[in-house]
């Protein structure tokens, strides 16, 4: 397994991204952006899938279990980043 390093430069004051931060990780991590919603929804191999839900950056991830998890737009990226990660490794993911 390769390393992930993660730079996140903040947006200026004023500037809404939609969670690209989270977005750049995940595809640097080999999540793919759903072809209609490609800065919205990103899905991984494993069935995991990352969406932001609205302009608030609330966002939300559906595990390859069943569950899901929502992020507040104030939680950090590195959070969800990790949690996303997890899941996508999750041993109980069958392939």
């Amino acid at each position: 397994m390769t390393d992930l390093h993660l730079i996140i430069s903040p947006p200026e004051p004023g500037e809404w991204h939609g969670r690209l931060d989270v977005v750049e990780a995940l595809e640097a991590a080999g999540w793919t952006g759903d072809t209609d919603m490609p800065l919205s929804i990103l899905r991984h191999d494993s069935g995991a899938t990352w969406a932001v839900w609205n302009e608030s950056d609330d966002s939300g991830l559906d595990c390859p279990n069943g569950s899901v998890i929502e992020f507040p737009g104030t939680t950090p990226t590195v959070v969800i980043v990790a949690a996303c990660l997890a899941a996508a490794a999750s041993p109980e993911v069958s392939r």
